[in-house]
């Protein structure tokens, strides 16, 4: 419960470790796992050699950045009525010495000493939730943990189906559930490195527009949760994995590599993240490949290539454009390796590599033909004009400053782009009659 207490005519007290509305200790620990792992094991060191407090610990080793840490609103609107009032405010040292003062710098307050003369009279007590109860609601609690694992997202991993859908192999029952157990493997895959990311992202995200609304960043839920949720989702994909051939297993190894170095280096990288995001995408085709045993067409990865290369440089755009900067040849706040002039840059290269995908498209048509899988593999052509359409309008969005988040999560809830899924889906079917 927190404690403010107006101790005298002129002083109010505050709690330093209730005045936070996150997991501190945690948060503290992962960041400097991003910065300087090395000391982030001589912290663990401290605690399971030496029995050292986990607090103590991390504010000797680490760095404390009391400026990403999220503040209980309600404690900082008393503070500054109190200080409209013109009384002192100093904050209860119920944390490391090094960590208050940090809190106290920050806050332009005072940290609470001996010679700060109190008056227990005067004391009263202010009811507030413990920064650590969330939700009272079970519903809300299971709801925050489902969006830290993002599954609104698992639709992406449909991809895996590809292999199947374009090979006309769907009514093959064991296919079929190779192909949910992919799905359902990658998914949770997934989900692990999305709790390392917005783990190894809280600070950044804080800062973001839309980011900022994330579970961990929020304080919805504490940064610690995020390790069991790791546990978790790491152990549901690798006991599904099992169930497949040993080469699913390789491929999803392979993605949950790229992708946690991509979180911890390459997403700071030039060029080298966008191509990591795209990579990542064709690998669940990959994965579908490897569950099922059917052979991928070049076609298919060449087309997958370019089209995913040109999303992944929307999201970067849409990332890089969100935020504003002082100078134009300043680096993003978000840690990115652009600059502001490296916009118009990647606009080019994203619809160039989206026309190379329409051209792949349109030469595979030609080859459809020799396949046997198509009877009328002419109108396949007609594809292509709804890529163009789909992946231009993206584009002008991006550009308008229209498109908030990921250009592939809002193509899973546009209509549009699923009206023209359905009618490039309808024409699949009439080729293929």
């Amino acid at each position: 419960m927190l404690q403010e207490q107006s101790t005298s005519p002129s002083t109010a007290l505050f709690s330093a470790r209730e005045l936070l509305r996150c997991d501190w200790s945690c948060e503290t620990f992962v960041r400097g796992f991003k910065t300087n792992p090395r000391d982030c094991l001589s912290v663990a060191n401290d605690i399971l050699i030496h029995r050292s407090n986990i607090s103590q610990s991390l504010a000797k080793r680490l760095p404390f950045d009391a400026a990403s840490l999220l503040y209980s609103e309600d404690v900082i609107r008393r503070i500054n009525e109190a200080r409209a009032r013109d009384l002192q405010i100093a904050i209860i040292p119920d944390l490391p010495a090094e960590w208050c003062a940090a809190i106290a710098a920050h806050l332009g307050v005072d940290i609470y000493s001996s010679n700060i003369v109190t008056n227990n009279a005067n004391a009263s007590s202010v009811d507030a939730t413990s920064p650590h109860i969330f939700h009272r609601s079970r519903y809300g609690l299971f709801r925050q943990l489902l969006r830290a694992i993002r599954v609104h997202q698992w639709p992406k991993n449909a991809l895996v189906f590809l292999p199947i859908l374009l090979s006309h192999r769907f009514h093959e029952i064991n296919l079929v559930v190779a192909s949910l157990l992919a799905f359902l493997a990658i998914g949770f895959a997934a989900s692990t490195i999305y709790v390392i990311n917005d783990l190894m992202d809280i600070r950044s995200d804080r800062q973001h527009p839309s980011k900022c609304s994330r579970p961990f960043a929020s304080g919805a839920i504490p940064a610690r949760w995020g390790f069991g949720l790791i546990a978790f989702t790491a152990s549901m994909a690798a006991a599904i994995a099992a169930l497949l051939p040993p080469v699913f297993l390789l491929t999803m190894l392979i993605y949950l590599s790229l992708n946690i170095v991509y979180t911890t280096y390459l997403k700071r990288k030039l060029l080298v993240d966008v191509l990591a995001l795209s990579g990542s995408y064709t690998l669940r085709i990959l994965a579908g490949n490897a569950a099922t045993g059917i052979e991928l067409s070049f076609w298919l990865l060449a087309f997958s290539i370019f089209i995913f290369f040109s999303l992944a440089l929307v999201k970067r755009y849409v990332e890089m454009d969100t935020i504003g900067v002082n100078q134009p040849n300043e680096k993003r706040v978000m840690g990115r390796g652009y600059r502001y002039v490296d916009l118009d840059m990647l606009a080019q290269m994203g619809v160039v590599s989206a026309f190379s995908a329409v051209l792949v498209l349109a030469l595979y048509v030609e080859r459809a033909g020799a396949t046997g899988l198509y009877t009328f593999p002419e109108l396949i052509w007609l594809i292509c004009p709804i890529v163009l359409y789909v992946i231009t309008r993206i584009w002008f969005l991006a550009k308008r400053g229209e498109m908030k988040d990921d250009p592939v999560a809002f193509i899973l809830r546009d209509w549009r782009s699923h009206l023209m899924g359905t009618i490039a889906a309808t024409i699949l079917v009439a080729a293929s009659w």
